[in-house]
């Protein structure tokens, strides 16, 4: 079988290839393709826009072959010479929202095309602002944010626009493939005749190996993984930061990433973005400087071990679809809190496997978050319980033998299709 997968951007390793910038990694995809290539009958390529030139770019590492698209793919089919090439038996495209999976879905003729469901941002763009007042939005947007039009206001108006791409893409697809009920009803209200398949994220190997034990934390310890929009809810974490400190004056606040706070360029310094200003006046309001730290990058072994000393893992987002975030910390029996939105609800049971909340109350936050600090047993019974279920959702043979059951099931539909739609010709 020749699968032909279609992401947004590739790792640093591979951008490396390719002598283009460096590009985060996308752990799901890197943990997958690391599974189907020691399947001898599964040939993977891998596709990613970024190219410079207007022909594509064809590389080989680690019996993966990878192309990289040119820059105007987003605006011109540029698939046909890539298709041509490597004569895919399937595609998978990786998300709905970019314009250059919306071309592969209409160029890609009989060729039978599934696409992943990351995140629905036609849901998504209603729950951008995070549940911050337009008013303070207003209020907070800087000279930055209209020079570079890459405050909120315009995050929301990008994402508004990705999801015009999206419904395009998903009401011409015939097969979708997902994680969530979330994600499900999400997709199929735009198009209620695909296929939908169920298939949850494969997650990178550190986190499946190391175990979390509360003889071994740092006491009172809490890790976010993104604060740099509004979306990922990190001003409502530091409303509950704020509560929890009154009791915990030693509480911290670890944020994965670079400091968003202190940036190393100095037009950055002298222009920080409106959401970095509004989350400075709440630090500076609740006297939290101290309590909050910056990871910088931490790769899936750094990440990994980093979590076993936390006392809980939050994920606040007013809106996300089973993220791979919270399938890691579980996965190592780290407890969780996490928002009562799109996905989070099926992937964590309230009470039995950590604690859901209502992502725009920090109270309740605060409150579940003192729970954990408190009971040490209430603290690792979590942790048994949202490792077993983890291992089980995410155990990596099922998650190969299910994926390669799609792509079976995909293929004989389309030429199920194809034998039906040409004895109606006939």
């Amino acid at each position: 079988m020749r699968v032909l997968w279609s992401v947004n951007c590739f790792n640093p390793q591979i951008s490396g290839l390719f002598g283009i910038p460096s590009q985060h990694a996308i752990s799901w995809v890197e943990a997958m393709s690391e599974k189907l290539r020691e399947d001898n009958e599964i040939t993977l390529a891998i596709c990613a826009p970024g190219g410079k030139d207007k022909d594509f770019k064809k590389a080989e590492y680690g019996g993966i072959t990878y192309y990289l698209l040119p820059c105007d793919c987003f605006k011109n089919n540029r698939w046909d010479g890539i298709l041509d090439d490597f004569r895919p038996d399937v595609i998978h495209a990786y998300g709905s929202e970019m314009p250059h999976n919306y071309l592969l879905a209409k160029n890609c003729g009989d060729i039978p095309l599934l696409v992943s469901l990351q995140g629905i941002l036609t849901q998504y763009q209603r729950h951008y602002y995070g549940g911050i007042d337009v008013s303070e939005i207003i209020r907070y947007t800087t000279i930055r944010d209209i020079l570079k039009r890459d405050g909120v206001l315009a995050g929301r108006k990008s994402f508004r626009r990705m999801a015009e791409h999206e419904r395009k893409l998903l009401s011409l697809a015939k097969f979708a493939e997902g994680r969530s009920t979330w994600d499900k009803v999400s997709a199929l209200d735009i198009n209620p005749g695909l296929q939908y398949f169920y298939c949850p994220r494969m997650i990178r190997l550190p986190f499946y190996n190391k175990i979390w034990s509360v003889e071994k934390i740092k006491r009172h310890s809490i890790f976010v993984h993104q604060g740099n929009y509004p979306i990922k809810g990190l001003h409502f974490v530091l409303e509950a930061l704020k509560k929890l400190k009154q009791k915990y004056p030693d509480a911290m606040l670890y944020v994965a990433g670079n400091d968003i706070f202190t940036p190393k360029s100095f037009k950055n310094k002298l222009f920080p973005s409106g959401y970095v200003k509004y989350l400075n006046t709440l630090i500076d309001k609740y006297g939290l400087r101290e309590n909050i730290t910056f990871t910088g990058f931490l790769d899936a072994e750094k990440l990994s071990s980093f979590l076993l000393e936390m006392n809980a893992v939050v994920i606040p987002s007013s809106i996300e679809n089973a993220p791979n975030s919270l399938a890691e910390a579980m996965l190592e029996g780290v407890p969780c809190v996490a928002s009562f939105v799109g996905g989070n609800m099926d992937m964590l049971k309230h009470g039995e496997e950590g604690f859901l909340y209502c992502y725009n109350e920090p109270n309740m936050l605060a409150e579940y978050l003192t729970r954990i600090f408190e009971s040490d047993g209430l603290a690792s019974f979590f942790s048994d319980k949202a490792r077993s279920a983890s291992l089980l959702r995410h155990d990596r043979e099922k998650l190969k033998s299910t994926l390669v059951g799609i792509y079976k099931s995909v293929i004989d539909s389309s030429r199920g299709a194809s034998k039906s739609e040409e004895a109606k010709v006939l």
